[in-house]
């Protein structure tokens, strides 16, 4: 499974994003920006099953800072 994110406007306007991996190697999914209500995940599928219940997966280009994005925004290829 591959998850992208290619704004359509903006300062990123059609740069793809990857999904964010912090430290440890994980991907974090929320319902908003407060580190409370992050979860972390090991795998891609995991975060998609987070992504279906409405959670936001953190998605970043290059290193430049992580933003949380929505299901409907997302390219999903299996």
């Amino acid at each position: 499974m591959q998850i992208r994110y290619i704004p359509k406007s903006g300062n990123f306007m059609g740069l793809i994003h990857t999904p964010f991996k912090n430290k440890d190697g994980m991907y974090i999914v929320s319902k908003d920006r407060f580190l409370e209500n992050y979860i972390y995940v090991s795998t891609i599928e995991d975060a998609y099953s987070y992504l279906q219940q409405g959670l936001k997966i953190r998605m970043q280009y290059e290193n430049n800072a992580p933003s949380l994005i929505k299901l409907s925004s997302l390219e999903i290829t299996f």
